[in-house]
């Protein structure tokens, strides 16, 4: 749970190892990442609503969570959805 716990502060930050963040510091050449996704930059926003590599863990976590997951804003910092929030994390496999 620790390491998770700082995974979504970084996303609530926007300071999460994802790749718009990184080319935004140097350490990516480009803020889209090809090899998972080509529909638009991988920003937190992108990586828990829309992107499409995703999709399957995506419709888990709505399953589980509802109707409060399709929203960036309560998925990062409603307590209650923590919990189906890690476990996209973990499915995503993307950290």
């Amino acid at each position: 749970w620790q390491r998770y716990a700082s995974i979504i502060y970084q996303l609530r930050t926007g300071h999460a190892p994802l790749a718009k963040h990184l080319y935004r510091i140097g350490k990516e050449e480009s803020p889209y990442t090809v090899e998972r996704c080509k529909h638009g930059e991988e920003s937190v926003n992108h990586f828990l609503i829309r992107c499409l590599a995703y999709r399957a863990q995506r419709q888990q976590l709505y399953q589980k969570a509802g109707r409060d997951s399709t929203s960036m804003t309560k998925l990062l910092s409603e307590k209650k959805l923590q919990q189906y929030l890690i476990q996209f994390l973990e499915q995503t496999e993307h950290f």
